[in-house]
């Protein structure tokens, strides 16, 4: 670094308060006096980086916005990289194109979108994205859908879904047949099942089933797609920008059986936690798998 930098970092004590939920009457009280003790000495600048808290508020308050992830898998394809993700989804050079007009799109057309923000060797990549077209993304914290053992230490992504499932809004859940019963969990008015391999490949069919729905204000999209969730998100804000789009990735796995990540808890630990949301006679999916395996041993003899 050619010149100094200081960076400040400013967060509520109390994890339940309001004062950031607009924090530009933050930042403008510290630039004013900083502008009027230091005249002409300092160009001053601001990074949002927001929680499940100030998603909870927006769903509370029937507010749109779109949280949305360009990872390590998604940055890798827009770069022409060869293989797969870590979910076995392939990279493409058609994908990553498409990738790369929907990130633009996206932070540069609406200002209710919010990125996951994630460390990782990627970051300074996808900070070239960001410099080279103008972009200034707001920032999310990367896990805070997610089902991980450190998030079930409260209630907060319990009651983020509770209000997700009381909604009155139409929900639509997009994602593979492995998390089919989270549409009875979260009380899904439409499902539209993805390949667990490669659902970019269907693109086009997903769409046009999203579109039949019908792309209504105040609609809610649940997106578990790998890759895709990202132009998923762009294509559907395009035909309506007052909706609100979760792409949670693998969120959803370890509840319904599957640990897909190292952090993740198990299934027994998933159900303790979202008792209240899932239905009376849930089974577990390792259970189910159990009896399935026994029965085809049984009829084999």
């Amino acid at each position: 670094m050619r010149n100094q930098e200081l960076s400040i970092k400013i967060k509520p004590t109390n994890s339940s308060s309001n004062i950031l939920y607009e924090p530009d009457f933050i930042f403008n009280d510290v630039k004013q006096y900083l502008e009027k003790k230091y005249p002409d000495e300092l160009l001053i600048d601001s990074q949002e980086k927001v929680g499940i808290d100030f998603f909870t508020k927006k769903i509370l308050n029937n507010e749109n916005f779109t949280f949305v992830k360009y990872g390590d898998g998604e940055i890798l394809c827009m770069i022409g990289g060869k293989g797969e993700n870590c979910d076995h989804h392939p990279y493409s050079e058609k994908l990553g194109k498409e990738l790369e007009k929907s990130f633009v799109k996206l932070l540069k057309l609406y200002d209710d979108v919010y990125l996951a923000e994630w460390v990782d060797n990627l970051v300074k990549t996808r900070e070239s994205y960001v410099n080279v077209n103008g972009l200034k993304p707001k920032f999310a914290d990367y896990e805070c859908f997610l089902t991980l053992k450190e998030n079930l230490s409260d209630k907060k992504l319990l009651n983020f879904y509770t209000l997700i499932k009381n909604t009155k809004r139409k929900k639509i859940f997009v994602g593979p047949k492995k998390l089919k019963k989270a549409t009875t969990m979260l009380e899904i008015d439409n499902y539209v099942e993805v390949p667990i391999i490669n659902a970019y490949s269907e693109y086009e069919r997903v769409m046009k089933e999203l579109v039949q729905i019908g792309v209504d204000r105040n609609n809610i999209y649940i997106l578990c797609c790998s890759m895709m969730s990202c132009l998923i998100c762009s294509d559907l804000k395009e035909i309506n920008k007052e909706i609100t789009l979760l792409d949670i990735g693998s969120g959803l796995d370890p509840i319904f059986g599957e640990r897909t990540r190292p952090k993740q808890p198990s299934e027994e630990e998933c159900f303790k936690y979202f008792k209240d949301l899932l239905p009376g006679n849930h089974n577990f999916e390792k259970t189910q798998n159990a009896i399935r395996l026994l029965n085809n041993l049984n009829s084999s003899f």
